[in-house]
């Protein structure tokens, strides 16, 4: 079973979004736009440890935008489920609650906080509030505490004390895994283990130094009170009944030499979620719950970026074929890593945007953008940690190689736009096929401001490379217009209009040709032993840059390699020999974000 829908009305960040959901869900979002928000409305719905003073709201629950008009308004959050049918347990609680019987089924969960039912006027204050809790679309079909008990959400927050739950018997996900080992002894093997402790307390209560240290502590008892009011004392250890000594068992870590309280916040989270893991397991397989929607806020806190990577794949479903067979789970995390993001499956992605203009979250998601197989397979395999940045970016420059990826920055703090204010982030596809980032970036996917970056390629007599390469991208997000037809002239003219920007030639023809001449022959004589004629090509090509050997260039930048030129040659770039479509670029992206 999985989230297939999420919508929230006039709650806290949220005028009206309407979400879909993939098998999974990442939320990514600046902080501040709702992302804990969005959990707690899930919360209203499915959290068992709510209590229903919890569940009656206040006005700061309302979304902000209604002003003066929040009494009267109607605070709504609705979660779809579907891929239940095959399980006869999830169907039975889900009959009732079904809105499509598709396939595939959908079933709807709502929480409504609204005036009360035959309140006979307009509401004064929220003493004339209540909640109700119903499935599919009909109030009266209303959802009581043992839906939520088979079907409940749980909620690992940010920054939790994984120490100090796992250091309290009640909270600790250890407590259900020692009750079980507890239950699972027979009387024999507590019989084994009783007669072992009493063996070890009787050898160590008559240790000789153990001994003679309870005698000084009695006979300073009795020089304190007297012998009419000492008591005599022993040392040993304790407890010592089975059951007692079971709860006292702690988790121990380096071989035993110290306890989970001695080791890192990074090792003590990594701990308690493989317990959180195997408690998770136990409950269902002994029929507590049905499903369980595991939430995690912020999980990156306190791991080792490596460590981030291994454990969100095991619980965002990406784990090796030859794993054992996932449990009913669906895993809901709130982050800001791009190394998670870099192991979210595609379609799982949520991005929450505040919409200054209306005051208000937007909720966008990757569930049905339309990606073939082969956009999903080279996004999931190239969205690495570095690209995985573009997810938590406002607007997005693509570019086809690490030349472009070191120069760029360069040239827009030439131009006065910073980056890092604007949440501008360069992306390099490696290669020139933009369509699936252009898919994921675009009106049908998270809808994020975005420019490519690409090189003309010209051919001898026929259209240059880039002619077909515009196309299709214009086709991919304008299918209103036919562009199929155009010449190179007018296909630029309107993917300029979408931000998609073309040089001359090459990214290294045209900085020659924008006047950074001295700079580049600078940069090619310190990274290559030359010859005499080599040196005096490059002399020639800079006193007339018109007669240069744009492919002679070209294998000497190669040589060096592209990505190590365009780093040695960024700290000379300026404003002045920035070229045109650089330029172009980087003001239509800087306009698009502000």
């Amino acid at each position: 079973m999985r989230v297939s829908r999420v919508r929230l009305i006039n709650f806290a960040n949220f005028s009206d979004v309407d979400v879909e959901t993939g098998e999974s869900i990442v939320i990514v979002g600046e902080n501040k736009v709702g992302k804990s928000n969005f959990i707690r409305g899930l919360q209203l719905i499915l959290d068992p440890g709510l209590s229903e003073r919890d569940r009656q709201l206040g006005l700061e629950h309302f979304w902000d935008g209604l002003g003066e008009d929040k009494v009267g308004a109607t605070i709504e959050v609705s979660v779809d489920l579907t891929d239940f049918t095959n399980d006869p347990r999830l169907m039975a609680h889900l009959n009732d609650c079904v809105i499509d019987p598709g396939p595939p089924m959908v079933a709807r969960l709502t929480y409504r906080f609204q005036p009360k039912a035959g309140l006979g006027r307009a509401p004064e204050s929220l003493k004339d509030y209540e909640y109700v809790i119903f499935g599919g679309n009909d109030p009266e079909m209303r959802i009581g505490g043992a839906l939520r008990r088979m079907l409940p959400i749980d909620v690992q927050v940010a920054l939790r004390d994984a120490e100090k739950d796992l250091a309290s018997w009640r909270n600790s996900p250890l407590r259900p895994l020692i009750e079980d080992l507890a239950a699972s002894l027979d009387d024999d093997a507590r019989e084994e283990i009783q007669n072992q402790v009493d063996q070890a307390q009787r050898e160590l209560a008559g240790h000789e130094e153990v001994v003679a240290t309870a005698e000084r502590i009695s006979e300073r008892l009795i020089a304190i009170a007297g012998g009419q009011h000492a008591v005599p004392v022993s040392l040993g250890l304790a407890p010592t009944r089975v059951d007692a000594l079971l709860r006292s068992l702690r988790l121990l870590i380096d071989n035993g030499v110290r306890g989970v309280g001695d080791a890192s916040l990074g090792t003590a989270n990594l701990i308690f979620l493989a317990l959180k893991s195997l408690e998770l397991d136990r409950l269902v397989s002994e029929g507590e719950r049905d499903h369980t929607f595991f939430v995690v806020e912020e999980p990156e806190a306190h791991l080792h970026p490596h460590v981030q990577r291994l454990v969100y794949r095991y619980f965002l479903g990406t784990r090796a074929e030859d794993e054992d067979e996932a449990p009913p789970l669906t895993t809901i995390l709130t982050t800001h890593s791009p190394h998670i993001a870099s192991v979210t499956p595609i379609r799982s992605i949520v991005l929450l945007r505040h919409n200054a203009t209306d005051g208000k979250t937007v909720a966008v998601s990757t569930a049905n953008t339309p990606f073939t197989q082969r956009d999903e397979d080279d996004l999931q395999r190239y969205i690495d940690v570095t690209r995985g940045e573009i997810l938590f970016s406002r607007g997005v420059i693509l570019v086809e190689g690490d030349a472009e990826r070191f120069i760029i920055p360069a040239f827009a703090d030439a131009l006065g736009i910073p980056f890092d204010i604007l949440g501008i982030t360069v992306c390099s596809v490696g290669g020139t096929n933009f369509t699936p980032y252009v898919k994921l970036l675009g009106p049908k996917g998270l809808n994020i401001p975005h420019v490519i970056l690409t090189d003309r390629d010209p051919v001898n007599g026929k259209p240059p490379l880039a002619h077909r390469r515009l196309i299709n991208l214009l086709n991919e997000v304008d299918d209103e217009y036919g562009y199929d037809d155009l010449d190179i002239d007018e296909v630029l003219k309107y993917a300029a209009e979408f931000g998609y920007f073309v040089n001359e030639s090459t990214l290294e023809s045209d900085l020659f040709a924008a006047g950074m001449t001295e700079a580049m022959k600078s940069v090619i004589e310190q990274e290559l032993p030359l010859r005499q004629v080599t040196r005096d090509a490059l002399q020639e090509w800079v006193d007339d840059p018109d007669q240069v050997d744009e492919d002679r260039l070209l294998k000497l930048i190669e040589r060096i390699g592209k990505g190590r030129f365009a780093q040695a040659l960024a700290p000379s770039v300026s404003e002045d020999v920035c070229p045109a479509y650089i330029r172009s670029a980087l003001e239509h992206i800087r306009d698009a974000v502000a």
